[in-house]
């Protein structure tokens, strides 16, 4: 059934997806979600830790969700004006971004980025942007980038791109504090923004301590105006923004994914002096789908679910087991590992390795247990509100039979040791 399924899907679309992202689990066709399984058109049932690549927070078909949006289309999807919908979800978010005066809803991650990339020019007259190799802030010709020898000589990411997509960007590496305040002492006057993850989920790093800090030390120095790209992060390690976890707070942030619990909305959000010059019609940013009345519902229903902190603290124990679960087996296997990250948000890095071979051989082990009905993106662990005791035991059988299987058990030979 899949293979018909298959045929026909790459018959009418390019690798039978609509993503490039989809690409690596393009093999299945899935018919629907429930909770946090997946069911693929042969009826086989999965248990899901792509989720969506983040979207699906509350699980999938989440009830008070669906019910919310099925009550705000039966009085039209585009308006075409403000509506309640749209005031109240604005409400709604900014209750758990304490940081933030205001926001402006857009449709995607990429498209709340642009935005964001234009409010810090208008606001400081400058033209160049700072963002670091390897996160990832959407897939437009200014962002979609590749290092290249130096810090202005980034390159196209993929081709059909602009030739000289990166004259107006600083690339550097991340977690690279020399590297920024080199770039800062000669090009400082003209930085618009930095642009970071403030944890870079699907890289499966964390920022070095004191990092975040210097960014933000050095944004202030130089009046730039500082974003953190929470498209993965927000509304997914805690209600609202990861700011606070990180502790340090920026001038921007960008959000999606879990904050509609899996419905399709972004958002900008931040100080409201770099909102003014959109307030009086001097920046444009517009979007007929901005603030549409599934994605507003679906924001005020999910952000009701979570604004207490209740939900999250129940993943996060829950995620605290999935993640001890790991390791007990990965040790008793004779292939010891820590998971690193957030208990809603972690990656596996295997000891006694280089780390490019660790994550080498977590990309293997992803593939293996999707042979066992366990989906991931890459090799992150996305949890659910709706990972349940049923889902934990169907994971941990699903782990010691990927571990038991040829390659796995044991010490591998993937690169120098550390």
């Amino acid at each position: 059934m899949t293979d018909m399924w298959r045929s026909r899907a790459t018959q009418v679309t390019p690798a039978g997806v609509h993503s490039n992202a989809r690409i690596a689990v393009a093999d299945l066709v899935f018919t629907h979600g429930d909770g946090p399984w997946l069911f693929d058109t042969n009826g086989t049932r999965y248990v899901d830790y792509m989720l969506g690549r983040g979207p699906a927070l509350l699980g999938h078909t989440p009830t008070a969700v669906n019910d919310a949006v099925y009550a705000a289309v039966q009085r039209g999807i585009t308006l075409g004006s403000a509506t309640p919908g749209e005031i109240e979800a604005s409400e709604a978010v900014l209750s758990v971004i304490p940081w933030a005066d205001q926001i402006r809803f857009t449709s995607s991650g990429t498209e709340a980025v642009q935005a964001a990339f234009r409010l810090a020019r208008a606001a400081t007259k400058r033209q160049l942007v700072m963002q670091f190799d390897g996160l990832y802030h959407g897939w437009v010709d200014t962002v979609s980038l590749v290092a290249g020898p130096d810090a202005r000589s980034a390159a196209p990411g993929t081709q059909g791109q602009i030739a000289n997509s990166a004259a107006n960007t600083i690339l550097l590496p991340w977690n690279d504090v020399d590297a920024v305040s080199s770039a800062f002492e000669q090009w400082g006057d003209q930085i618009a923004a930095v642009i970071t993850e403030p944890v870079n989920i699907f890289g499966g790093t964390l920022a070095a301590p004191g990092y975040l800090q210097h960014l933000r030390d050095i944004t202030h120095k130089y009046g730039t105006v500082l974003i953190f790209d929470e498209v993965v992060s927000g509304f997914r390690l805690q209600p609202g923004s990861a700011a606070s976890l990180v502790g340090v707070t920026p001038d921007l942030g960008t959000f999606a994914k879990a904050m509609g619990a899996g419905w399709p909305v972004s958002a900008v959000a931040g100080k409201s002096e770099l909102f003014e010059g959109v307030a009086e019609n001097r920046v444009t940013l517009s979007g007929t789908y901005n603030g549409n009345a599934a994605a507003m519902a679906a924001v005020t229903a999910a952000i009701a679910q979570m604004a207490d902190g209740t939900l999250h603290a129940a993943m996060n124990r829950w995620g605290s087991t999935l993640m001890s679960e790991l390791e007990r087996i990965a040790a008793a296997a004779g292939s010891p590992l820590k998971c690193e990250g957030f208990p809603t948000a972690f990656w596996m890095v295997f000891e006694g390795m280089a780390r490019n071979a660790s994550d080498e051989r977590a990309e293997a082990f992803n593939g293996a247990l999707k042979q066992q009905q366990v989906i991931q993106y890459h090799h992150t662990w996305l949890t659910s509100a709706a990972h349940d005791d049923e889902a934990l035991a169907f994971t941990v059988a699903a782990v010691k039979r990927a571990f038991a299987g040829t390659g796995f058990g044991g010490t591998p030979d993937l690169g120098s040791s550390l």
